[in-house]
């Protein structure tokens, strides 16, 4: 087995470790693409990857750790919300409505069809704060922020509940403009300043 990480000192054994680690995440990455989270095991990247399994543990906790990782790398809402405030609720409602007809990467394709495997959720569910509602409240700044953060955030998974769930057809059948508008309005409400009695 490799273990450029256990050896020697200095600059050598950092490159290493740095290289095992990402051969573990792109041995995964790849995993988890081809064969749906819950068909792969720790062992399976491990061997796919050419390290120890214990080496996963290590760097990583467990295979959950590692799909915690795959995300915060992969994930796409630190990048929706950067840019213009003014188009914010528009990305965020084209990225929604790409989402419901089954676009997206082939990461994200086949982790949807691991949606009910518990890890899967408790990873989810750990990424609703971090990558979505703690950077939109930071982004949106301002008295009320994490409200509207997460009624942002309950828009958005709400509509991947639906999708995963009943498969958003009625929704898929809709014009795709028209749909993009419609939720983009209902995000629009999400930010509007619901804290001020006078509103």
């Amino acid at each position: 087995m490799d273990r450029p990480d256990e050896t020697g000192s200095g600059a050598g054994p950092t490159r290493g470790r740095e290289a095992t680690r990402a051969r573990i995440l792109a041995s995964a990455r790849e995993l988890f693409t081809d064969e749906g989270y819950g068909s792969v095991s720790s062992r399976m990247i491990a061997s796919h990857a050419g390290v120890n399994v214990a080496l996963i543990n290590r760097y990583f906790g467990a295979k959950r750790g590692l799909l915690t990782e795959i995300l915060r790398e992969d994930g796409v809402f630190p990048g929706l919300i950067e840019g213009d405030h003014g188009t914010l609720t528009r990305r965020l409602a084209e990225h929604a409505v790409s989402r419901l007809h089954g676009e997206g990467t082939a990461l994200q394709r086949a982790l949807d069809d691991s949606a009910g495997d518990p890890d899967l959720q408790a990873v989810y569910q750990g990424r609703i704060t971090t990558a979505m509602i703690d950077p939109l409240s930071a982004y949106l700044g301002g008295e009320g922020e994490r409200s509207h953060a997460s009624l942002v955030a309950a828009v958005m998974l709400g509509l991947s509940r639906v999708r995963l769930v009943e498969g958003a057809t009625a929704l898929r059948a809709l014009d795709r403009e028209r749909l993009t508008a419609r939720i983009q309005a209902l995000l629009d409400l999400c930010l509007e300043d619901f804290g001020d009695p006078g509103a």
